[in-house]
Formats: C-alpha cells, sequence, structure tokens
C-alpha cells in the first residue's frame, strides 16, 4: 500500500505542474502601452522592381532605414495617454540602374543630391498621439503642427502620402492590423481587413488571415508567433475624374494586376507588443509606356519588410 501510494507521488506531482500549462494554451494578445516607458524601434524596407523598355532593362532598388521612439505618459486629464512618437534617425539609399544616391540624417553634410531636404523632413519631429485607458489609438493632438514642420504640403512627399486619419490608421494598428478579441491558441485563426487612404495617390487595402502557429522563445523572450498570408491591392485616383481627384500615378495609367503580402509576427504577450515583425510583399504593376504610347509595360515589384523593437526604458 505505502509503494502505491509513494508510486503516484510524482504522478500527482507531474498533473500538478502541468496544470498551468493547459491553463495557460489560449493566450491573449493585447496592444498595450505601459505608462512611463520609451520603446524604441527600428524599420528596414527594401524594394526592388524591374522596368523593361523595349530592349532596354532598368533594375531600380531602395533601401529605406528608420528609427524611432515612443515615449508613453499619462495625460493631464487622468484617463488617456499620450503616446509621444519621435522619428530618430532616417537613412535611404536609391539605386537605379548606373545611378545612384542617398541619405542618412545621422551624416547631413554628405547629402550632395538634397534629397534629406525632399524625404527626411520628419527626422526629430515629435507626433503626439491620445491612446484611451484600454490602450486604443484615438487621435493625435499635434497633425497640423507636425504636418507643417515635416514639410506636409500638398506637393511635397509626406503631404500625398499621409492624411490625418491615414497617418492615424497606420499608427492604430502597428503591425498587427487587427487582434483577435479573445484568448487564442495554437492553430486558431482570425481575419484582417484593412485599408489606408493617401492624399492625390489613392488607397491601398490589405485582407487576410492571421494564424497564431504558437508561444516559444523568441531572442530569448517567450513570443506568440503570429502568421500572415493576405493580399492587397492599389486603387489610384481615377485620372478621369475632376482636377482635385486625379491623382499623377493614375494619369500615367498605372495600376496594380495583383499582390500577395505573408510574413511573421512574434508578439510578447507580457509586454503588449510585437518584439519582430517581418513581411514579404510581390505584387505586379502596369503603366502606360513611354516609348509606345499604345503598349503597356509591367513592372514586377518585391518588398521587404522588418520592424524590430530594440530598447524598453524608462522615460527620462
Amino acid at each position: 500500500m505505502h509503494l502505491i501510494t509513494r508510486s503516484l507521488l510524482p504522478l500527482a506531482a507531474l498533473a500538478l505542474g502541468t496544470a498551468p500549462l493547459f491553463a495557460a494554451d489560449a493566450i491573449e494578445i493585447k496592444q498595450r502601452w505601459p505608462i512611463g516607458k520609451k520603446i524604441s524601434q527600428t524599420m528596414n524596407m527594401v524594394q526592388s522592381s524591374t522596368i523593361t523598355i523595349g530592349p532596354q532593362k532598368m533594375e531600380q532598388k531602395v533601401n529605406m532605414t528608420m528609427e524611432m521612439s515612443t515615449a508613453v505618459t499619462k495625460h493631464e486629464d487622468g484617463k488617456q495617454k499620450r503616446l509621444t512618437v519621435k522619428y530618430d534617425r532616417m537613412a535611404m539609399q536609391m539605386d537605379m540602374g548606373p545611378q545612384k544616391m542617398g541619405f542618412d540624417s545621422a551624416k547631413p553634410e554628405d547629402d550632395p543630391q538634397g534629397i534629406g531636404k525632399v524625404v527626411g523632413g520628419v527626422v526629430g519631429k515629435e507626433l503626439k498621439m491620445l491612446a484611451s485607458e484600454t490602450d486604443e489609438v484615438t487621435g493625435i493632438e499635434n497633425f497640423d503642427e507636425f504636418n507643417a514642420a515635416a514639410g506636409g504640403a500638398a506637393n511635397s512627399p509626406f503631404g500625398q502620402m499621409f492624411s490625418k486619419d491615414s497617418l492615424l490608421d497606420m499608427i492604430k494598428q502597428g503591425s498587427l492590423h487587427a487582434l483577435p478579441g479573445k484568448p487564442v491558441k495554437a492553430g486558431d485563426s482570425w481575419p484582417f481587413n484593412y485599408t489606408v487612404k493617401m492624399p492625390q495617390l489613392g488607397s491601398v487595402t490589405i485582407k487576410g488571415t492571421y494564424t497564431l502557429k504558437g508561444v516559444s522563445p523568441h531572442g530569448g523572450v517567450p513570443c506568440a508567433e503570429i502568421a500572415m498570408d493576405g493580399v492587397l491591392g492599389i486603387e489610384f485616383n481615377d485620372a478621369g475624374k475632376s482636377a482635385d481627384a486625379a491623382g499623377p500615378l493614375a494619369a500615367l495609367g498605372l495600376k496594380m494586376n495583383g499582390g500577395k503580402m505573408s510574413g511573421t509576427v512574434w508578439f510578447d504577450s507580457a509586454l503588449g507588443m510585437a518584439r519582430d515583425s517581418e513581411f514579404s510583399q510581390q505584387m505586379e504593376m502596369s503603366m502606360k509606356n513611354p516609348a509606345q504610347p499604345d503598349a503597356t509595360m509591367t513592372i514586377p515589384m518585391t518588398q521587404q519588410m522588418k520592424l524590430s523593437l530594440t530598447k524598453v526604458e524608462d522615460v527620462k
């Protein structure tokens, strides 16, 4: 009897030890903004395309790096949170056939083409966002001020890319375009459908499915590995509409014939944000052939993007 009892003790201990693992099978994936913390991130994007005009083929490549930080503080009303997003550095390298140009905001003196003055206006500027008590991003406090400081005139690259609503939507979504809204287990999926409107250009729509693969260490931290599979489409403003609605790209007959997007997000549920996100896009564009106005040329394009959390520290 005593022998049987003793033999059951290890099994009982094993059962008790594994019970929390079963209870933790379902995890919550929810964005959080911890007050008093400063979150630093780095984004890298590499875009490649091929343009064929007659017998000539030209390869284009753009490599962009952006470093940014978000300081989370309590709002004066005692309820909301303020997210102060600062763009600390931007670097860009563009290769168009034999031509090469680029700039790095960390080396402003090394910019003979003056590219930094055109696309680097956001560097050093602060965008103040508002978040609710439940960590939902709800608004931008200083968009007009930020827009003007970043060179956001209607004919500038920033002004053409972002309106207040599109910038707010982009930051609200972060690395995940949708949250499951309930605890999920490995193998569970949930849909996303997300549209960003860009002034004078058109709109980008991304829709598809997220699937939780499981939880495992990523960079030494337990993270939910979330696979993303989707399609994307770009609708350029119709040049046949009014002059105000006609976009410069639509006038070229630019269209998207199809686009796919896939990737992985490593989400730290304890922290409430992604540690790493990696995405790959493939698409084919078509436009009028400048050498043959009655002909159409196709432009295959790929884009690789990575967003990494580099540091979490106390707000000074």
